[in-house]
């Protein structure tokens, strides 16, 4: 069984290792202060965790469906980060790459000779743009990091074998700089320094079966790089 804390659980032990847990505390510090303190050392733990691997700890994934004549999609409302972006068409899938800026008016050409299926995207604040324009139903699958959730009441998080102690630090440093309770801030933040290292370790190291590979991208037309090439698409 998981190492689980609920929300009430990582406030509670917030306010134990702050001391700040009487009824006098409870006016300096109401629930819904701790309660975002959490959340925030929650979305620091997030961040952290997912820096070098970002696929290995969290991943979600959606599909989008074209519509002819359309090239912006919105992204799903979690998004954070693109892992990885496919398309399946006339049978078959391929990973897409991103467009640069300098290639735009020529993927965008009304006078280009393309076949009408999507080779390249580029992120566009809370769009993907795929191009060239699609001419077609084809199917994308977006494969993404996800944004921290917030917890609710009763809901319980995956401590990763009670790295809970980082939030309850991170959480509480927030608690006594409002104090000014600057040892206590001192001891926060040595605590949060010593997990920093193990976090980044347990980030980078989910998948110990399989080492990272180099792809020869060297090669001809390696991803299909060549406009109007009948390789990529048949």
């Amino acid at each position: 069984m998981a190492l689980n804390q609920t929300l009430e659980q990582l406030v509670a032990s917030t306010r134990k290792f702050a001391n700040v847990q009487g009824a006098t505390a409870l006016l300096r510090h109401p629930v819904a202060d701790v309660n975002d303190y959490v959340y925030r050392a929650l979305g620091s733990l997030h961040r952290k965790l997912t820096e070098a691997q970002p696929d290995q700890r969290y991943l979600s994934s959606e599909t989008i469906s074209t519509a002819a004549a359309t090239s912006l999609y919105t992204l799903p409302v979690d998004f954070e980060h693109l892992i990885s972006i496919d398309m399946t068409a006339n049978g078959v899938k391929v990973w897409l790459q991103s467009y640069e800026n300098a290639e735009r008016p020529m993927l965008t050409d009304p006078s280009g000779s393309y076949n009408g299926i999507p080779t390249f995207y580029r992120l566009r604040a809370n769009y993907i743009e795929l191009l060239p324009v699609p001419q077609g139903a084809y199917v994308a699958t977006l494969w993404y990091k996800p944004n921290a959730q917030q917890p609710t009441t009763g809901q319980t998080f995956d401590t990763i074998s009670r790295l809970d102690d980082y939030i309850v630090a991170y959480a509480a440093r927030i608690v006594a700089t409002k104090d000014k309770q600057w040892d206590l801030v001192a001891e926060c933040r040595n605590v949060c320094k010593e997990l920093e290292e193990e976090i980044s370790v347990i980030g980078r190291t989910r998948d110990a079966n399989s080492p990272g590979r180099v792809t020869d991208v060297s090669l001809s037309n390696r991803w299909g790089r060549r406009l109007g090439s009948s390789r990529r698409w048949r």
